[in-house]
């Protein structure tokens, strides 16, 4: 059907739908989900202005999928771009999930079953509960802060018993309300490394690296996307929201940040303004341990690197592009195909999460951008993708994890000093220990296969460490610096770079 013929169809799909008595129960009556031809970044932003919701965190140029209201229809349609409706029906969609998730049995907490479907706050709440009281000596619960609406902000810890200096990579997910599948996702992670941290090369990793992951950030969005509005993304500050991935302290209100409250991507008044960011703000600040960080969304099947605000590269541009792309290649051995980009490629995104703990926490930082591709799919995934999802981003994790264990496995180099900012400030004046790539790779492991087929703790080849010689960009002089702990393999692996080659091994994963 055409594009013409689609557009006819969105009108007719305008007939004002039955709200029934209470009102807050059909959200979405009358709204659509279209497919805009957006042909360039100005058009984007011209799209972007008629007020309607982009489903992706970092639209773009191409085709793009946007939820229109019906007070948002009338300027679309005026400005005569080209559609294609994917949904006339958008309540109809979140009523079939609804109908799913009430008939399904709720699940008993550490009984096996939680990934059958999704789960909602309070089941969230009691697995990890479970999983604690289960594995002690592994898993430490940690209550980070308090959300606008009082709800704990929960962070798991997962190592196996040891010093608390021990490199550590910090996981993330739920920021945006309505990416259940990340929220999911980073169950799974806790979930597997748990119940399987007696297999050897898992409890050889978890003896040298520790994992802190946060499920749900953002609670209060989340509990409401389950009570009243399926497709909330922000926060609850005064009913209208901030988007917590445009509100940490790194390029804050600078473009792709909204200005006005009832915009999707709406700064915040300041930054660090909303209690979820200063949680990990703050919870970051407190644990010079950590080495990387993980920030996991939907949807797009992305791995995204510094910088998110400005299309320029970052001091470790070369090792972060290489982490992506390793990351992308674990991914897609468990299934579907991942692209590696610098964040900013996309849409510029100010104030996003992986900037700020690039640049001012000093972190080898990434975002995943999760399953679909499909725009027509969107948020709503069936749940027979929660585990293959989940595995791969237990793969892309294991990446990180070997990168992190990398720092433990080295002797201390040379401090960084001085600082990098996306906008040019500061300079980044790191003398590295020896070729001046500063290169490191983590040697190649093969472990076993997952349970049920999926991705194993298995082959994996090295991940290049920051350029500097430091974890992240160097901006932070207080963390701990990597130097090469392998001369030989710093100078190949140096070469490789140079001569702009991503060539790698088989990556955790790779179900050998």
């Amino acid at each position: 059907m055409g594009y013409l013929a689609l557009i006819g169809l969105a009108w007719i799909a305008a007939a004002p739908a039955a709200m029934g008595d209470n009102p807050r129960a059909h959200p979405y009556a009358d709204h659509l989900l279209v497919e805009v031809e957006v042909p360039d970044a100005a058009e984007l932003q011209r799209l972007l202005a008629t007020g309607v919701d982009p489903w992706p965190d970092h639209p773009r140029p191409g085709r793009l999928a946007v939820l229109v209201a019906p007070e948002r229809r009338a300027a679309l349609w005026a400005d005569d771009w080209s559609l294609r409706v994917l949904s006339s029906d958008v309540q109809g969609d979140v009523d079939a999930e609804w109908a799913r998730l009430a008939a399904a049995v709720r699940p008993v907490p550490g009984g096996g079953a939680f990934f059958t479907d999704f789960r909602d706050l309070a089941a969230i709440d009691a697995e990890i509960d479970a999983l604690a009281a289960a594995a002690p000596e592994l898993v430490t619960i940690l209550d980070i802060g308090e959300s606008l609406e009082g709800r704990a902000i929960r962070a798991v810890r997962i190592t196996a018993e040891g010093p608390d200096d021990r490199p550590a990579v910090i996981v993330t997910a739920g920021q945006h309300a309505r990416e259940w599948i990340a929220i999911s996702s980073g169950m799974y992670v806790v979930d597997q490394l748990v119940t399987r941290a007696s297999e050897p090369q898992l409890a050889a990793m978890l003896d040298d690296v520790q994992l802190f992951v946060i499920p749900v950030v953002n609670p209060d969005g989340y509990a409401y996307t389950w009570t009243d509005q399926r497709y909330w993304r922000k926060n609850r500050r005064d009913g209208i929201g901030v988007d917590t991935n445009r509100n940490f302290g790194h390029g804050w209100g600078g473009e792709g940040a909204g200005t006005q409250a009832f915009e999707e991507n709406y700064a915040g008044p300041s930054a660090f303004s909303e209690p979820e960011t200063i949680a990990v703000r703050d919870f970051v600040q407190g644990h010079p341990e950590l080495v990387a960080y993980l920030d996991v969304h939907s949807f797009g099947q992305l791995v995204l690197y510094p910088w998110g605000d400005v299309q320029a590269e970052a001091p470790d541009d070369a090792a972060l592009s290489a982490t992506a792309t390793a990351i992308a290649a674990a991914m897609g051995e468990q299934g579907a195909q991942y692209t590696p980009l610098q964040g900013a490629a996309l849409y510029p995104a100010a104030g996003n999460a992986i900037d700020w703990s690039y640049a001012d926490a000093g972190l080898h930082a990434i975002t995943m951008e999760l399953r679909p591709q499909d725009m027509e799919i969107g948020f709503v995934l069936p749940p027979d993708q929660i585990v293959p999802v989940g595995d791969e981003v237990l793969a892309g994790l294991w990446v990180m994890m070997q990168w992190a264990q990398a720092q433990a496995m080295e002797p201390p180099g040379e401090s960084s000093t001085g600082a990098a900012s996306s906008d040019g400030s500061g300079a980044d004046t790191t003398t590295a220990a020896s070729d001046s790539s500063g290169a490191v790779g983590t040697e190649s492991s093969t472990g076993p296969v997952m349970p049920g087929g999926g991705s194993g703790l298995g082959d994996s080849t090295g991940v290049d460490a920051a350029p500097d010689g430091a974890s992240g960009c160097g901006c932070d002089a207080t963390r701990t610096p990597a130097a090469p702990w392998a001369l030989v393999l710093l100078l190949v692996l140096g070469r490789i770079r140079r001569s702009g080659s991503r060539e790698g091994g088989r990556r955790w994963g790779a179900g050998g």
